[in-house]
């Protein structure tokens, strides 16, 4: 049993009617939630600074780690892949592989997974009304978990109480980077043209450039394939170094333009 049923039972709570899509599928209509849904969840029940992701991309699918912080400090990561099915180099939020991966990986911390109707632990449904866990019918009327703070904890004792944490297998925080849900290029550097367009939705996530238009106009320049995905490796190292230099050179521009609003 968890320390903590209200802040899981909050996760896992149905979500409103509009924030439930549906699509047709094999003659059935299938519901669902989008990511930014899920990322909702979780800045409204955690807080923003307590939870985080990381993706590694690979050919035919993308791995998502999303870890959480509770209330004493601990981390838990739960993870699950993502495939690139209808990946397209337009590309479609809700069918990418970062998105999938990362729902997925929310599934496992209860968001969303009534609307799979199965799995939903018993002290979800002694909080939760019986007949709105069973529908898949929206919000319940129970109190959302506060946002959980995040430990103060002074460099000193952190130094002293790290190989304790080590042995007892509790993970403390890594360092988080700036920008929000990531401020730098991170990620090990792909190797096909479908873990190249992954990687690429990812970093127009944290960097604001148009990465992918920019990229393809670029391969076009230098007569590779039309879609991206059909890149080779080679053709994919010289793309990977080009979006590197493109979001290098992105950022003197954005620190000028802090520096400017800052000094009006």
């Amino acid at each position: 049993m968890t320390q903590y049923p209200d802040i899981f039972a909050a996760l896992a709570a149905p979500f409103a009617t509009h924030e439930v899509k549906v699509r047709q599928q094999a003659g059935r209509q299938l519901h669902y939630i989008t990511a930014r849904t899920a990322m909702n969840r979780l800045d409204s029940i955690l807080g923003p600074e307590n939870w985080w992701d990381e993706f590694i991309p690979s050919d035919h699918s993308v791995l998502c780690k999303l870890t959480i912080r509770l209330p004493d400090g601990t981390l838990l990561t739960k993870a699950d892949a993502g495939g690139y099915a209808g990946m397209s180099d337009q590309g479609d939020d809700d069918k990418s592989g970062y998105s999938d991966a990362f729902k997925r990986a929310a599934v496992k911390f209860g968001i969303a997974r009534y609307l799979y109707r199965d799995g939903v632990p018993e002290f979800v449904r002694e909080r939760v009304p019986a007949q709105e866990v069973a529908s898949g019918e929206p919000q319940p009327t129970i109190s959302s978990a506060s946002p959980v703070p995040a430990p103060a904890e002074s460099p000193a004792r952190r130094d002293r109480e790290q190989p304790a944490r080590a042995r007892n297998g509790v993970q403390t925080a890594p360092p988080r980077e700036s920008g929000g849900h990531g401020g730098g290029v991170v990620g090990t550097p792909p190797r096909s043209g479908r873990a190249l367009f992954a990687w690429v939705k990812d970093q127009e996530s944290r960097h604001e450039v148009g990465l992918l238009q920019y990229l393809n106009k670029w391969g076009k320049l230098q007569d590779f394939p039309g879609r991206m995905v059909d890149w080779d490796a080679d053709q994919v190292a010289n793309a990977y170094q080009e979006a590197m230099r493109k979001i290098q050179s992105s950022q003197p521009d954005r620190n000028e333009a802090l520096e400017e609003a800052l000094a009006n």
